[in-house]
């Protein structure tokens, strides 16, 4: 209770004490001021826990041990503040290091998600493009396996028709025979007598009844048989080399017609792809030159014929320009109708590898055009 009283009177003198001592003045007590400045610093004292009732004015050693103690505990406090002041700040500093650390691979990882959201995005577009391309590839694949179908059907149908157009020339090979045979026979006839008459006047010669004129006859018919056959297989060799050029110089023509630096279009409004053969079942534009000569024929030459005309018709205008402008890059060119008509002879020449298509002295092939 009387702690109480004390405490409470304590309290009341320290509000009522003059707080000018610690509004930041140099001196706090003074010879005027001493006892007021005990009274608070006892009651400071006691709010922080020290050891309470100092008697600075008394020389009891029991007083001065105390107030002694409280001095060390103050200091000892002094330096705990001290030591916990440098561990906060210590503390303080390392966690602002760890913090700068953070926030450093806080934005290191900001921009490693950032590339790997580019990243992300580039393989989804990838992706999809990959997408599109194997859709793409998947279609073309389909027109090609549907391409190879008809191309089968339309193979068998063309084995058909050579099958009949074997037969046919099986019959013939046999009718073939059968004419050689009765021309032989007629022959054989024609020179028996004189075989006769032969072994009368040369009755000496007695193994010519020993001969075999039938071993003889075979070998004859074999020999013309094996004349015939290879004349057909140079016939069938040479048209397979004329069917050849006439592909190539269809394409070598096609691709003349085409380049940005060949003729004009016609003035008729056909075009050139108007000019190619129409295609056949089989792939290709240029399978018209399988067909056999008597259903291609009249195509092919009115291709060819049409293309010349073209070709014609360029080197004209190109002459004429020549001559209006009278200075053309390759000399003044006359065109005549026998020249034309060479152009033909000229791309032979070129196809065997005897010299650039030309017609005198003027490429008809663009440059670096093979």
């Amino acid at each position: 209770m009387a702690t109480m009283e004390r405490s409470s009177s304590d309290a009341g003198y320290m509000g009522s004490y003059d707080t000018s001592y610690t509004s930041g003045d140099d001196t706090f007590a003074d010879v005027h001021n001493l006892d007021h400045c005990i009274k608070y610093l006892n009651q400071s004292l006691v709010t922080f826990g020290f050891p309470s009732g100092l008697n600075l004015y008394s020389s009891d050693p029991a007083s001065i041990v105390r107030t002694c103690n409280c001095i060390y505990s103050m200091i000892q406090q002094r330096q705990r503040d001290i030591e916990y002041r440098e561990a906060a700040n210590d503390t303080r500093q390392r966690l602002m290091s760890d913090m700068a650390r953070l926030e450093a691979k806080v934005e290191r990882l900001t921009d490693q998600l950032v590339s790997k959201e580019r990243e992300l995005q580039a393989i989804t577009s990838k992706e999809q493009k990959a997408s599109a391309t194997s859709r793409a590839q998947i279609e073309r694949l389909q027109h090609e396996k549907d391409e190879f179908q008809r191309m089968v059907i339309s193979t068998q149908q063309v084995k058909i028709q050579q099958m009949h157009e074997l037969k046919k020339k099986e019959k013939e090979y046999i009718k073939l025979q059968e004419r050689l045979n009765q021309v032989l026979m007629e022959k054989k006839k024609e020179s028996k007598a004189g075989i006769e008459i032969m072994n009368l006047l040369q009755k000496e010669g007695r193994q010519r009844g020993t001969w075999n004129n039938k071993k003889a006859d075979a070998d004859f018919y074999k020999m013309i048989v094996d004349a015939y056959e290879a004349k057909k297989q140079e016939l069938v060799a040479e048209n397979s080399d004329l069917r050849a050029l006439l592909r190539s110089m269809q394409g070598d023509m096609r691709d003349f017609l085409n380049s940005p630096s060949g003729p004009m279009r016609p003035a008729t409004g056909t075009s050139f792809h108007e000019l190619e053969p129409s295609p056949t079942p089989l792939t290709g534009q240029t399978d018209v030159f399988d067909l056999p000569f008597h259903m291609a024929r009249d195509q092919i030459e009115q291709s060819l014929r049409a293309k010349m005309s073209i070709i014609k018709a360029s080197l004209m205008n190109k002459h004429m320009s020549e001559q209006d402008n009278s200075s053309g890059e390759y000399g003044n060119v006359r065109i005549t109708k026998k020249d034309t008509s060479s152009i033909g002879d000229e791309y032979l020449l070129h196809r065997k590898g005897l010299g650039p298509l030309q017609f005198h002295g003027v490429p008809l092939v663009p440059t670096g055009y093979h």
